[in-house]
């Protein structure tokens, strides 16, 4: 389990090296997006702020965003329970 851990970093890293883990052109390309969108964001994120996340959300047509106390950039790790609490119920109010 630890090895997948690593190995799932290290594909995200050769993935988004160049440039450093962002993409561009994404931020213009997201109004594409027609599926109903949920933005899980760990309030204590140190890496990336919560209103960019707030911004991207926005970008997207219809996305909700809810952020997840007492998480950082892991919410899925940091509060398994209540991240998937979250996804569960977002698919069940999706028709």
């Amino acid at each position: 389990e630890v090895r997948e851990v690593a190995r799932n970093r290290e594909a995200t890293a050769r993935y988004g090296w160049s440039p450093y883990m962002h993409d561009p052109k994404l931020k213009a390309r997201l109004h594409r997006i027609r599926v109903p969108t949920l933005l899980l964001w760990g309030t204590a994120d140190r890496v990336i702020s919560q209103p960019y996340g707030q911004a991207y959300c926005a970008a997207i047509p219809g996305a909700r965003f809810e952020p997840i106390e007492r998480a950082g950039h892991y919410p899925h790790l940091e509060q398994p329970d209540e991240f998937a609490r979250r996804i569960f119920a977002f698919v069940d109010a999706t028709p």
